[in-house]
């Protein structure tokens, strides 16, 4: 395969989850959580209470009367006190700065805290609060879907969408305690049912931008209602058009097919993936109806061009994409100075490093823009040195990942994944470290390493119920919040 050549909802909800299944119900802390009285992030200490989970302590406690501090080796578990008595009051504010200072050292390292949410078949979410160490289900009864869920993305450690089969959409303003169930809708009549594969935010509860089947490009500016559209090309040049119009917009224009994910660095510019090597880049995103560029990434004699099938950004805004035949790019993008379009790189990645600069006249061997012959879908990155470098890994068919750290002299490693089935393939990953990945297959099962930073990590088999299939898996650390001008909404 030749690389280069070419140039360079919401009507509001339907109904609200009854939470996680759990047969002990949950816990007060948990309940006013969801009410809203804790605003600060959950950090989880030893020990366990009701449903096999660890006890919470809680930061940044805004209301209520009451403080239950959790036991630390060490020392005893506080006692809640009253508002009434200056000295119980004292003994209380005395025993929580014990308890804080013993946990101080382990709470510093917040990749323990992740919260990561893995999503797949059937309408279920499985949620950890350990970085994927452990697992709990959230079925139909707690999701208030059963539609297969095709991507989930988090904004900031509580809030997030998933989104799925048939316009399947689900919110969360509470870290996943509690799933609402919304239509994708220009905020008067419902919206087509079509596949929905991708969703990105670039605030929540928006801007928000979805991608489907059938060329469905969607945003809303405050996630009560979209503007839906579909995609028609001409050439390189592509518009968009009333999703329900089956006219082409003009002569010579082509709608085009499934879109699998999407990401957009600010408001304006973005990057859509989808089949048959398509790269859409918009740099009018903001505008009532965006206007695309096909990124030609192949070249002209080599088609069928490979599906691209995944997208990531990392947190200062440069991405990474990879397909089929094992295809892996890298785009940074620099400011104009004479616009508010960003001037975007692209450049395929071999086995040894991201620099082959597209368009260029390249295959997908030395020097080219593939690091397997295997199909890939799963990828992640992860800022690392002068932010220039990232940490890459990669995952798709038959159970193959590597992983590239930038900030070394070295390439890719592929370390091997124990499936559990020859041709099991890592559907997605999360990289909440250097040292720690979760990675979910379609066949249910979950891999995690907590030694990514090793010459060759080492992955094992996470423990959970069997009969599901994953999609799409991503996290956020509890400490990770939203901007402080942002508005969740309630």
């Amino acid at each position: 395969q030749g690389c280069g050549g070419g140039n360079a909802a919401m009507a509001g909800p339907r109904r609200q989850s009854g939470g996680e299944s759990c047969g002990h119900g949950a816990r007060d802390g948990e309940a006013a959580e969801r009410r809203g009285v804790f605003r600060s992030p959950v950090q989880r200490v030893r020990g366990t209470q009701g449903c096999g989970e660890e006890v919470v302590l809680r930061q940044g406690l805004t209301g209520g009367a009451e403080v239950a501090a959790p036991t630390v080796e060490g020392f005893p578990a506080a006692r809640s006190f009253s508002r009434r008595g200056f000295l119980p009051l004292v003994a209380a504010a005395v025993a929580m700065s014990m308890v804080w200072g013993a946990v101080a050292q382990e709470l510093g390292d917040s990749d323990k805290y992740a919260w990561v949410y893995a999503v797949g078949d059937k309408g279920t979410v499985f949620r950890s609060t350990n970085a994927g160490e452990t697992w709990r289900v959230q079925d139909v009864e707690a999701t208030g879907t059963d539609e297969n869920l095709q991507d989930v993305f988090f904004f900031d450690a509580r809030s997030g969408y998933v989104v799925g089969e048939n316009s399947a959409i689900i919110v969360t303003h509470n870290a996943g305690w509690n799933w609402d169930e919304v239509a994708l809708s220009d905020g008067e009549t419902d919206g087509p049912k079509v596949n929905l594969t991708g969703i990105h935010l670039q605030r929540f509860p928006g801007p928000a931008f979805l991608v489907g089947h059938d060329g469905l490009f969607a945003m809303s500016d405050d996630g009560e209602a979209w503007s839906i559209f579909a995609i028609w090309c001409k050439g390189s040049e592509c518009v968009v058009a009333p999703f329900s119009d089956t006219a082409a917009p003009g002569e010579g224009h082509e709608r085009v097919g499934r879109l699998h994910a999407v990401r957009f660095k600010d408001t304006s510019n973005g990057i859509l993936v989808g089949d048959n090597g398509l790269v859409l880049l918009t740099q009018d995103g903001a505008e009532e109806a965006p206007t695309f560029s096909k990124v030609q990434l192949f070249a002209e004699t080599e088609r069928p061009w490979p599906n691209m099938t995944g997208i990531d950004m990392n947190s200062l805004g440069h991405m990474v994409m990879v397909g089929d035949r094992g295809v892996v790019f890298k785009v940074r993008h620099r400011s104009n100075p004479d616009s508010d379009k960003l001037n975007f790189e692209f450049f395929g990645c071999n086995l040894q490093r991201c620099a082959t600069p597209i368009p260029a006249a390249v295959t997908t061997g030395e020097g080219g823009c593939a690091v397997t012959t295997q199909h890939l879908r799963a990828v992640n990155a992860l800022v690392q040195g002068d932010g220039s470098q990232d940490v890459i890994v990669v995952g798709g068919t038959q159970g193959f990942v590597a992983r590239l750290d930038e900030s070394k002299d070295a390439p890719w490693v592929t370390p091997a994944v124990p499936v559990a089935h020859p041709l099991e393939k890592v559907m997605s990953l999360y990289v909440s470290t250097e040292n720690t990945d979760v990675l979910v297959t379609d066949k249910g099962n979950i891999y995690r390493t907590t030694d990514g930073t090793a010459d060759v990590p080492t992955y094992v088999r996470i423990a959970v119920p069997e009969g599901y299939s994953f999609r799409q898996v991503t996290g956020r650390n509890a400490g990770d919040e939203s901007p402080g001008s942002v508005v969740r909404a309630r």
